[in-house]
């Protein structure tokens, strides 16, 4: 006798073995788009970055608290106002829009390099402003009093940051102050010269 077609054991084998491809072929098609979606985040935050350090290079001179403290926060919808992005700062891994009243740090250290931070998720994050200058200048053996921090939690009220680092007035050098309060840091560069 001929045998015509499959036998029901043979189908189910195929299936199966067809529903094994397609699931490894499925998670690594999603672990494939996850990577790209975070690769996407990432350049969204240098080009934040980016655009807020040209604002603050181009724009100086009339940045009164950058030129005197050598800091300053800029707001996504000023580098918008400023036509450094469009309307559609969106972030790629959730799909929703940025806020416009996210911030980005922009600091000058003692050699004059500006260097700027932005955190996507800010939103749900304490906040930390410096009192005074990032860079603070001091003469070797005068008093240092440290002007501190305006430190709010996620929910507004005032909080207290654990404070790391010392200063040697009685040294010729750089010393770092860093505030933290959570998950959010910020630094205080105190150069004592001769």
């Amino acid at each position: 006798m001929v045998k015509k077609g499959f036998t029901l054991v043979e189908l189910l084998a195929a299936v199966a073995i067809l529903s094994i491809i397609a699931t490894i072929t499925i998670n690594i098609s999603v672990k494939k788009i996850n990577e790209t979606k975070e690769k996407g985040r990432e350049t969204l935050i240098k080009s934040i970055e980016l655009a807020a350090k040209s604002y603050v290079i181009d724009n100086s001179k009339n940045l009164d608290n950058f030129s005197r403290n050598d800091n300053i926060y800029v707001t996504l919808e000023t580098l918008i106002k400023e036509e450094k992005f469009n309307n559609s700062l969106v972030d790629p891994t959730t799909k929703k829009a940025l806020s416009l009243q996210d911030t980005v740090y922009v600091t000058r250290n003692e050699n004059g390099q500006i260097n700027s931070t932005y955190d996507i998720n800010q939103k749900n994050k304490s906040k930390i402003e410096l009192n005074g200058p990032f860079n603070m200048h001091i003469k070797k053996g005068s008093n240092f009093e440290d002007p501190g921090v305006l430190a709010t939690s996620s929910t507004g009220s005032s909080v207290t940051p654990i404070v790391t680092g010392t200063v040697n007035i009685n040294e010729v050098g750089t010393y770092v102050l860093t505030y933290t309060h959570g998950e959010r840091s910020i630094t205080r560069n105190i150069i004592v010269y001769e």
